[in-house]
C-alpha cells in the first residue's frame, strides 16, 4: 500500500504555509465554503497527477501576491518526497527527493489517485473531451506505456496541426507530414488498444456498482472510435481536407467513452438523477479497476460531494470509502455529513481562512 504521510504547502491558493501529517486510512477536512478545503485536496492531486484540479493554468494556483508556490509530500512506506514548484511565467517543475525531473509528467504514477468532485458531472453531460481527459489521466497513472504513448501522440499531434495551418499559407511536402504521422499512428494505435482493454476491466465494476445503488436500469460503457479505419491511410487520403480545416480530424484525440442506460445515451436522454448515478458508478469503477491493475488501492479524494447527493448515493459512497482499503481524503462543510462510521475511523481537520487545525 502507498499513502501520503505528510503534506507541506507554501504560496498555494488561499492556504497558509503549513505542514500536515495524515492518517493512512481516512482523513476529513471540514469547514465552510471558500476556506481552503478544496485547495488542500487539489494540492494532493497535484502531487499525484502533476495537474491542477480547477482552472486550466498553473499560475491560477499561485497565491495572490506570491511569485511562486511549492507543494511537497512524503510518500510512505518508502519515505520518498514528491514536489511541485509553480511560478509565474515559468515551467512547472517536478521533484523527487529535491532532485528536479525532466518533465512534470514524470511524477505521474508515483502516487496514484482517483478524485470525485463537482466537475465530474461533465463526464455524463459534457462533450467527449471530458471523458477522454478522464481516460488519459487515469490510464497515465496506471500504465507507464500509456503515458509514454500519450505524450508521444500529443507532441506529434501538435506538430502536425501546426503544419496543417502552415500549409494554408505555403507548400508543405507530404514527406514532412509523414514524419509526424508515423509517430501518431504508432502511438495512437497503442493508446486505443490500452483504452479498449482497460474498459473491459472497468465495465463489470461499473455495472455492478450501478446495480448496487438499487437501479433497475442497466448501465453500459462503450469505447467509440470516431471515423474508424487505418490511421495512416486516413491521414494520407484526407490531408487536403484537414489542411482546409487546419486541424487533425482522425485519431484517439477524437474518440469517446459512451455511457448508456438501457441503450439510451445518458448525455442526451438521462435525467439529472440518472446522470449523477452513472458518474458515481463510473468513478467507483475506476477506483476498483485501478486497484485490480496496480495490486494496491489508489488514494481516494472526495471533494465536497456529500451535500449534492441524496441519502442512497451518499450511502453508496460512504461504503466505498470505508471499504477502499487505502488512504481516503474527504472535504465537507460539516464533518457530520460524512456519517458516524467515517468520522469514527478518521483523522479530522478543521479548515478556516486557509489555516488548518486537527480536531
Amino acid at each position: 500500500m502507498i499513502w501520503l504521510e505528510s503534506l507541506g504547502v507554501e504560496g498555494y491558493r488561499n492556504l497558509a504555509t503549513m505542514r500536515l501529517e495524515f492518517s493512512p486510512s481516512i482523513n476529513i477536512f471540514s469547514g465552510k465554503n471558500a476556506q481552503g478545503k478544496t485547495s488542500l485536496l487539489e494540492s494532493i492531486y497535484l502531487l499525484s497527477s502533476s495537474q491542477v484540479l480547477r482552472g486550466s493554468r498553473d499560475g491560477e494556483a499561485i497565491q495572490d501576491g506570491s511569485e511562486s508556490a511549492q507543494v511537497r509530500g512524503e510518500v510512505a512506506p518508502t519515505g520518498t518526497e514528491l514536489g511541485v514548484d509553480l511560478g509565474h511565467g515559468k515551467r512547472k517543475r517536478a521533484l523527487i527527493n529535491t532532485s528536479g525531473l525532466p518533465r512534470a509528467s514524470d511524477l505521474i504514477g508515483r502516487l496514484p489517485s482517483v478524485v470525485f468532485w463537482s466537475g465530474d458531472l461533465t463526464l455524463a453531460t459534457g462533450d467527449p473531451a471530458a471523458r477522454r481527459l478522464m481516460l488519459d489521466t487515469e490510464l497515465s497513472q496506471i500504465f507507464p506505456a500509456y503515458l509514454k504513448a500519450f505524450s508521444a501522440y500529443k507532441r506529434a499531434l501538435q506538430q502536425r496541426n501546426a503544419l496543417l495551418k502552415m500549409a494554408q499559407e505555403r507548400f508543405v511536402s507530404d514527406e514532412v507530414f509523414e514524419s509526424w504521422e508515423v509517430q501518431m499512428v504508432a502511438a495512437g494505435e497503442q493508446m486505443r488498444h490500452i483504452r479498449a482493454s482497460w474498459l473491459e476491466t472497468l465495465r463489470p465494476f461499473a455495472v455492478e456498482t450501478h446495480a448496487a445503488m438499487g437501479r433497475a436500469e442497466t448501465l453500459s460503457l462503450e469505447y467509440v472510435t470516431k471515423e474508424p479505419g487505418d490511421l495512416a491511410i486516413q491521414f494520407a487520403m484526407e490531408r487536403r481536407r484537414e489542411i482546409a480545416r487546419g486541424a487533425t480530424l482522425f485519431g484517439p484525440h477524437r474518440d469517446d467513452l459512451e455511457l448508456t442506460i438501457d441503450g439510451r445515451s445518458v448525455r442526451l436522454f438521462g435525467s439529472q438523477g440518472q446522470q449523477r448515478t452513472a458518474v458515481i458508478s463510473l468513478k467507483i469503477a475506476v477506483m476498483h479497476a485501478a486497484q485490480a491493475t496496480l495490486g494496491f488501492p489508489p488514494l481516494l479524494l472526495l471533494d465536497d460531494i456529500f451535500s449534492d447527493l441524496d441519502q442512497e448515493r451518499r450511502k453508496a459512497l460512504v461504503e466505498v470509502a470505508m471499504g477502499a482499503g487505502g488512504q481516503v481524503f474527504i472535504t465537507c462543510t460539516e464533518s457530520e455529513q460524512a456519517g458516524d462510521s467515517l468520522i469514527g475511523a478518521a483523522k479530522v481537520f478543521r479548515v478556516q481562512s486557509g489555516q488548518v487545525e486537527e480536531e
